[in-house]
């Protein structure tokens, strides 16, 4: 009897499988490819934006420590008059008058602004402004903008000194020409001061604690028998200058030392009748 020997089938793989196994197994390495460098894209554009909004955050912190600090940074003056740095918001100075000086105080951080000269209304007229006004020694006029002869309604006067020798005492007139001050023209300073507050205190020679002095002088104001209108108190230094060639009565606007009068409610205590008024300007430290 004879055997036959088993013979086993052999397996063949189709053509169209295996390109189709080929295909889908490219597809699926393009398409994990494509997805990786899609992620990397998206994480490099989060960088981007997250580093941008970084910067922005860190430039808005910057500017706003910076205005924080010019908010807060000022010069105060001790009563030395010199200047240490404190803090504060655009404290940066202010302005005073300084009447019958044709300069500022010499001190560190206090400059002239401008010279003048004082001016006001007429002693007889019975309008015109109350006030005294410090007007620039180089004035300007507007081209075409203006008119001439005397066809107006309100003047503005030079300002003379009035009281006699009398008061002479008051003063220190070492800077006056030939010691005499009536008649003479009133000069005036605009000066700058760096201190977030100035004061003029009427009846005081002194200032503060925590304010420095500027200058000192007397309260004069226009003569109450020979004027026809109010004028404003201000404050003259006890050490004046006159305007160079003014001498001789002007019959303008006149300043005359103030004096008090203990009645109508003034208490003659610590007041004394008929005494000159001092005044002191102090600027704030």
């Amino acid at each position: 009897m004879k055997f036959q020997r088993y013979a086993r089938p052999v397996r063949t793989v189709s053509y169209k499988a295996l390109m189709l196994a080929t295909f889908i197994l490219v597809s699926g390495l393009l398409s994990l490819v494509v997805l990786t460098h899609q992620v990397f894209r998206n994480f490099k554009s989060l960088e981007t934006n997250v580093k941008d909004k970084l910067w922005r955050l860190q430039q808005q912190q910057e500017s706003f420590n910076n205005q924080n600090e010019k908010k807060h940074l000022i010069r105060k003056r001790t009563p030395s008059t010199a200047f240490v740095s404190v803090q504060c918001y655009l404290c940066l100075g202010t302005t005073y008058i300084r009447w019958g000086r044709r300069d500022c105080p010499i001190k560190d951080g206090t400059q002239l602004v401008y010279e003048g000269y004082a001016g006001g209304s007429h002693y007889s007229h019975v309008g015109g402004g109350s006030d005294f006004l410090c007007l620039h020694s180089d004035p300007t006029y507007t081209p075409g903008h203006y008119t001439t002869g005397l066809s107006g309604s309100s003047y503005v006067y030079g300002v003379e000194y009035r009281d006699s020798s009398s008061f002479y005492g008051l003063f220190d007139l070492s800077l006056i020409e030939e010691g005499v001050l009536q008649y003479q023209g009133v000069p005036c300073a605009v000066c700058f001061v760096r201190s977030p507050s100035k004061l003029m205190i009427p009846s005081r020679e002194t200032c503060p604690d925590g304010w420095t002095i500027e200058y000192t002088g007397y309260i004069m104001t226009g003569g109450h028998s020979d004027t026809k209108h109010s004028s404003s108190h201000i404050c003259v230094d006890d050490t004046p200058q006159a305007i160079h060639g003014s001498k001789g009565n002007q019959n303008g606007a006149y300043l005359y030392v103030s004096k008090i009068s203990c009645s109508n409610n003034m208490p003659c205590e610590p007041y004394v009748s008929v005494r000159e008024i001092r005044c002191v300007v102090c600027s704030y430290l």
